[in-house]
């Protein structure tokens, strides 16, 4: 076992997110250092949550952040102030929103029916132990924030499922429990990898409209330059002409004395 996870159940302090993050070359810490962030403590004891945060979290974080911030200054005019594509922008946000609620949806029911299937077998679901373990995670956007608080449902979802599962409440026959355990357990991961995928696939949309917007204004910068350039090259050689002319009167008048 990790010996920080070690330290945690003897009482430490949650475990720092450099610790727990899985490498990767996205570094988003690295490169937002100004990014506004919330700190944030999530428990967690399954450990296929666990590692579905260390995968994804600053997946999600990166991408959110991008879609609701960093998009927004790359898009608005600084001199009208207008934000281009902004309905790209605010439906992207939408569609996230969207995915969670389904998710969150999808874990609320799945508890009850866990919860339910413990009150039915005479058990009480609040006597299932859950030992956890606090992992840090910096939140720069409210998705970020809300994927916490999924990954928290999914983990006591998963603890009361294999809790049944030991006590014999999943079914009747134990071939049929396995079934419904294994499957209850893959559908539980599509979901927490749903919000990934999607908030990937909202980014690439921005990104590339963002991608758009700069190469315009790349164009529009050569554009205005070549026509500073002109303009510049024009007005040397109007006063080149004017000094010229100037300089052939003073010749005429100095020869007619």
């Amino acid at each position: 076992m990790d010996p920080n996870v070690t330290a945690h159940k003897q009482g430490g302090d949650p475990i720092p997110q450099k610790a727990w993050q899985a490498r990767s070359t996205l570094n988003f810490l690295k490169r937002n250092p100004n990014a506004i962030m919330n700190e944030e403590v999530v428990h967690l004891s399954n450990e296929s949550v666990v590692h579905v945060l260390r995968k994804t979290f600053e997946v999600v974080s990166r991408d959110t952040h991008y879609i609701s911030k960093a998009s927004r200054i790359i898009l608005r005019d600084h001199v009208s102030g207008k934000l281009y594509q902004e309905d790209e922008v605010w439906r992207a946000e939408q569609v996230l929103i969207a995915v969670r609620a389904g998710i969150n949806e999808f874990f609320d029911k799945r508890l009850k029916q866990a919860e339910q299937k413990f009150i039915d077998g005479g058990k009480d679901p609040d006597n299932v132990k859950r030992p956890t373990v606090p992992y840090q995670a910096f939140c720069p956007t409210p998705d970020a924030t809300d994927y916490l608080s999924i990954l928290t449902k999914a983990d006591i979802y998963l603890v009361l499922l294999d809790s049944l599962h030991t006590a014999q409440l999943l079914s009747h026959t134990p071939e049929e429990a396995i079934r419904v355990k294994l499957n209850s357990e893959r559908e539980a991961r599509n979901q927490l990898l749903l919000l990934p995928r999607k908030t990937t696939s909202q980014f690439n949309i921005i990104r590339h409209i963002c991608s758009g917007v700069m190469e315009q204004r790349l164009v529009a910068r050569k554009a205005q330059s070549e026509r500073a350039k002109a303009q510049n090259r024009e007005a040397k050689e109007l006063q080149a002409r004017t000094l010229g002319g100037m300089q052939e009167d003073m010749t005429q008048l100095a020869q007619a004395a």
